[in-house]
Formats: C-alpha cells, sequence, structure tokens
C-alpha cells in the first residue's frame, strides 16, 4: 500500500510540475522574443529617427520661409509706430 502512495504522490507532483511548466515556457518565449525585437527595433527606430530628423528641418526651413515675412512686417509696423508715439510725446511735453 505504500509504494502506491508513494506513487500516487509522484503522479500528482508531475502533474503540478507540468502544469508550471507551461507559464514558465510562455514567459521564457515571451523573454526571447522581447530580446529579439530589442535588436530589431533598435535599428528600426534609429532609422526612424533620422528620417524624423530630415522631416523635422524641412518643417523649420518652410516655416522659418512662411513667418519671416511677416515677422519683419510686424516689426517694422511696431518701429514706426513707437517711433511716432514717442515723437507726439515728446511733442506733447514741449507745447505744455
Amino acid at each position: 500500500m505504500g509504494t502506491a502512495r508513494d506513487i500516487a504522490l509522484i503522479f500528482l507532483s508531475l502533474e503540478a510540475f507540468i502544469a508550471s511548466l507551461i507559464p514558465l515556457a510562455i514567459f521564457g518565449g515571451l523573454a526571447y522574443g522581447v530580446y529579439r525585437l530589442r535588436v530589431w527595433t533598435k535599428n528600426g527606430l534609429q532609422t526612424a529617427q533620422a528620417y524624423a530628423q530630415i522631416a523635422h528641418e524641412h518643417v523649420e526651413k518652410a516655416s522659418r520661409t512662411v513667418v519671416e515675412p511677416l515677422v519683419r512686417i510686424y516689426a517694422t509696423v511696431e518701429m514706426v509706430t513707437t517711433i511716432i508715439n514717442r515723437f507726439f510725446a515728446i511733442f506733447s511735453k514741449s507745447k505744455s
């Protein structure tokens, strides 16, 4: 009877061992997948970063081309407005 009990215990522990191997195999596969993905994404992300930098430079150049004349116009208008305001401020102080 003791032998049958020992064999039954071995089979029960074997079942628990196999049941614990399934999540272990899944986590091992995920870890390997992350390792492989990290190598691929390193190269892919470096390439994507280079393209993003080129796109950024083009956008910067285009935005400067569009905005620069407007900034120049507004700066000139503000400069003339300031000169006129100061002139009239000095002129009105002189009259008083």
